[in-house]
């Protein structure tokens, strides 16, 4: 079915037409004096997450963001159906007092009407709601944004081998190949003609986690086979990430 779309005007001299099988309210063309119209925003928390893009300076997070609005009528939006549910701002007409305020954007999603939630209302739910409200209507609705932070700069972190040399690594490391590239023997005698190259197959590549294993990626479904049986602190270095300072041993 196609998309319905409505533009709100005043709650009198609305006429309905069908289209498709839905009601599609059309407004008179007559626009209503408009009253003032205010604002409230609430910014959602933000969370550690990966960034959705980076650069020298900043780290840019896409969030959504709460706002309520007080609008007078004509509200001059019109509305469409939004995924998964609910309703959401189509656009803006002219000599409406969404468009005149600035208070409403494209996209924006509806969540309450009057502190009525309406976040998965229907189309037809939706508009007999607002048809009904008062000359100025209170909404919240729901827009997506972007938000930039200061890019945070991590020193690299620190392998030490015991016994053996100790310095920094590029954060997300192989341990397996960070320990072979420090000039450490990992694999001693026939194992270094029988280990697997670091496919996960052998665990040839055991090491003893001394300190910072909270700092190596989380255990592999390899790892909790294959070291069933070996002390919780051992590791297969070419299933571990070094995320932080670590301290190993080879067994």
């Amino acid at each position: 079915m196609a998309s319905l779309r409505a533009a709100l005007g005043s709650s009198v001299a609305l006429c309905l037409l069908s289209v498709t099988g839905a009601w599609m309210p059309v407004p008179r063309p007559a626009v209503m004096p408009m009253a003032a119209a205010r604002s409230s925003h609430r910014a959602s928390d933000i969370r550690a997450e990966t960034p959705f893009r980076t650069d020298d300076q900043f780290d840019y997070f896409r969030r959504k963001k709460s706002v309520s609005v007080t609008l007078s009528k004509p509200l001059g939006a019109v509305l469409g159906e939004a995924a998964p549910a609910g309703v959401k701002i189509e656009e803006m007409q002219e000599g409406g007092s969404a468009a005149e305020s600035g208070l409403l954007k494209k996209g924006d999603r509806l969540i309450e009407i009057l502190d009525a939630d309406v976040s998965t209302s229907d189309f037809d739910s939706v508009m007999s709601m607002l048809i009904d409200a008062p000359e100025e209507v209170a909404l919240k609705i729901e827009r997506n944004v972007i938000i930039k932070k200061p890019k945070e700069v991590k020193p690299d972190p620190v392998l030490t081998i015991k016994g053996g040399p100790s310095g920094d690594v590029a954060m997300g490391s192989s341990l397996r190949l960070t320990i072979q590239s420090s000039g450490v023997d990992l694999y001693k005698g026939m194992n270094k003609l029988t280990n697997c190259g670091g496919a996960g197959q052998c665990s040839l590549c055991m090491v003893d986690v001394v300190e910072g294993s909270e700092n190596l990626s989380p255990l592999t479904a390899v790892e909790q086979k294959r070291l069933a049986k070996k002390p919780p602190t051992y590791r297969m270095a070419c299933q571990a990430l070094i995320e932080g300072d670590v301290t190993v041993e080879i067994p």
